[in-house]
């Protein structure tokens, strides 16, 4: 008789926060209703780097026990919930266990293993340890800190491990839904708020208008939903033709076992990416990821969502926009649009990155028309390219003045550009393009002459050379702007002349 403990559909192991901050512990079904009703406010016990991989998958299971269900509303009691995630797994409830005692029997996350045998994997004796993170002595987060007998976090950190991988060493194998080992798997889509209630219920109607349009890509309707529930001995990957559409990936070959003091996971190596190894660009179907054209899926770097990727996401035709990030007939005014994604490099993280845009009045309605995104795109696309200028073939000479010829310093011209140009951008769709050009030059000049005033602070001129420098560089300034800038500069003079007058 195969022995299991900690199921997932009957045991309240998971935590949440109503509105009312008020924090209560449910089961997996019973979170899915709770999400569906607008109760759940926060999940107080998912670590930062947890929160958009647990909230796609509690999308994606919905999404999917709905469609088998024959289904589109998920307003349901936990009840109801329960017997359709059961029906997921035919009636079997070891696959929603922690701990299995069978090898051959899957387990949450766990697929099963055909040999029988795992003794020889490495182990992990902490969720912390097992989770995704790599975390060198310097970093701010810190692994083996949790404890094995915390069962709430080896659920969490089981569904990011499992569901957001990417290559972490020789013989381990990243998820589908990335482009490349080192890609990562971001979350970009549109919500009414920050809180996972009304996310959960727009992105699940986003999957399942998008059902059909997978199948004629090559899934199967009543394919593998649930890929840890079959077995796999880590030489064969599961093709497009034996998937659902937005099956839950499990990566990995782990097995958690029972230990005096709480839980452990053995894990072992791979020879194959075990869903649709055939495909390496991550251009799968991800309701929440930008496809590059003829690149693939959206990588985020050690940048995050910078105003110049974030300009071609929203506006530039190299980019397939994710389904989630499209606006909806329903859609509410205002809309953010929500981007995060946990940055990968080689042995390292490379930063969580979130950012948020607000959507609201004329901005979104010309989002929703073919010919005014086409119109703000023209507008970003220009704005990007000012910034550039401003900063190389203004700002950079007049800080090599400074400088003395010598290595100029850093400076946070481009940040500051970041913290302002969707604001600024947004705030001029009713003007002319004229009218919002010289607004946005006006804006870089102000910021560029600002830099260059701190780099002047800041610079180590001898006093017999200082006020020289100084006036070289604020004179090549001026000369850089007036031949760059022309239209703005004559702008600026006409407004002072009729000052003056």
């Amino acid at each position: 008789m195969t022995t299991t403990a900690h199921n997932l559909l009957t045991e309240p192991l998971l935590t949440w926060r109503r509105s009312q901050s008020t924090t209560e512990t449910t089961t997996l079904p019973g979170l899915l209703s709770r999400l569906a009703s607008g109760d759940c406010a926060d999940f107080p016990r998912v670590r930062a780097h947890q929160f958009h991989p647990w909230c796609m998958f509690l999308t994606q299971l919905a999404a999917i026990a709905l469609r088998r269900a024959g289904e589109t509303t998920p307003q349901l009691p936990e009840e109801a919930w329960r017997v359709r995630l059961l029906a997921l797994t035919e009636g079997q409830q070891q696959p929603w266990c922690l701990w299995v005692d069978e090898p051959q029997t899957p387990a949450f996350f766990q697929a099963p293993v055909p040999e029988g045998e795992f003794s020889k994997w490495a182990t992990r004796d902490c969720p912390d340890e097992l989770d995704m993170l790599v975390t060198p002595k310097g970093h701010d987060v810190k692994n083996g800190l949790i404890g094995s007998d915390d069962l709430e976090s080896w659920v969490y950190a089981l569904v990011t491990l499992q569901t957001m991988q990417g290559y972490p060493g020789r013989g381990y194998r990243g998820i589908a839904r990335m482009k490349g080992g080192y890609g990562n798997r971001a979350r970009v889509g549109l919500a009414t708020s920050i809180a996972p209630a009304p996310r959960f219920g727009r992105d699940v109607a986003v999957l399942l208008d998008m059902w059909p349009t997978l199948l004629r890509q090559g899934y199967r309707d009543d394919g593998i939903g649930l890929v840890w529930t079959e077995p796999w001995d880590g030489t064969t990957s599961l093709t497009f033709s034996e998937l659902s559409p937005h099956f839950i990936e499990a990566c990995c070959r782990l097995r958690c076992t029972s230990g005096p003091h709480g839980l452990a996971c053995a894990y072992t190596t791979t020879k194959v990416q075990h869903c649709v190894s055939d495909r390496t660009n991550g251009d799968i179907g991800d309701p929440w990821l930008p496809i590059e054209r003829d690149k693939g899926a959206l990588t985020v770097g050690e940048k995050g969502f910078h105003y110049k990727l974030l300009a071609r996401l929203l506006f530039d035709g190299d980019f397939v926009p994710a389904a989630a990030q499209k606006l909806r007939p329903d859609d509410a005014d205002p809309m953010l649009l929500q981007l995060w994604a946990l940055a990968r490099g080689q042995g390292k993280t490379e930063g969580l990155h979130e950012r948020a845009l607000a959507l609201s009045g004329p901005t979104r309605r010309l989002l929703g028309q073919p010919d005014g995104r086409a119109t703000l795109g023209r507008r970003a696309s220009l704005a990007v390219d000012r910034a550039a200028t401003m900063r190389s073939k203004v700002l950079y000479p007049a800080l090599k003045q400074v400088a003395l010829g010598g290595e100029v310093g850093p400076d946070r011209f481009d940040v500051r550009v970041d913290e302002v140009f969707f604001d600024t951008l947004f705030a001029s769709v009713q003007d002319d393009d004229k009218e919002a050009r010289l607004r946005w030059d006006g804006t870089l000049h102000d910021m560029a002459w600002q830099e260059l005033q701190v780099a002047i602070d800041r610079c180590s001129v001898p006093i017999a050379r200082r006020y020289r420098a100084i006036s070289d560089a604020e004179g090549m300034f001026r000369g850089c702007l007036r031949k760059q800038f022309p239209d703005f500069v004559r702008h600026v003079d006409s407004r002072h002349r009729g000052t003056d007058a």
